[in-house]
């Protein structure tokens, strides 16, 4: 059965509509892995929306709703693209944002299986990631991540 890991790093449209901004997906078995950055040129936001995005790019991730290498129209095709039975992701809301793009698969969640916290996953290694985060924050990036967390599930699953 093939499985992979997946990350994702969101943004907020209006209505506290979570949207995927940044994803990196490795397959379990191959590492073979895929990333996109999504642009988001027409996102509708709100006071509440604008204030928390402006906090991500400022603070978190670093990428304005505009960078990316995707346009995000495209997430759809990019979701049907992907062929995995089992997908494992870490967070609650990840796992509820994943199974909407993909009723085909099995979303798991990691947390439930003890996973630590990313940042204790990342701490003190030099993990993939891609250019952008490169001269940014490494550690902040969903390359990075999913390299930690297939480590981690290598050891621990």
């Amino acid at each position: 059965m093939s499985s992979a890991i997946l990350d994702v790093h969101c943004i907020l449209g209006a209505g506290k509509k979570y949207f995927i901004k940044e994803m990196t997906i490795i397959d379990i078995e191959s590492s073979f892995n895929q990333h996109w950055i999504f642009k988001h040129t027409s996102l509708k936001q709100d006071a509440k929306s604008r204030s928390v995005n402006s906090w991500l790019q400022r603070l978190h991730h670093g990428l304005s709703l505009d960078y990316g290498d995707v346009e995000y129209e495209e997430i759809h095709k990019i979701f049907q693209s992907l062929k995995f039975k089992r997908i494992y992701v870490k967070g609650l809301y990840k796992q509820r944002i994943i199974i909407d793009f993909m009723p085909h698969a099995t979303v798991f969640d990691l947390e439930n299986s003890e996973c630590p916290r990313l940042c204790q996953l990342t701490r003190g290694e030099t993990l993939a990631c891609c250019n952008f985060h490169m001269d940014f924050n490494p550690q902040q990036c969903t390359l990075n991540k999913v390299f930690a967390l297939k480590k981690w599930y290598a050891n621990n699953l």
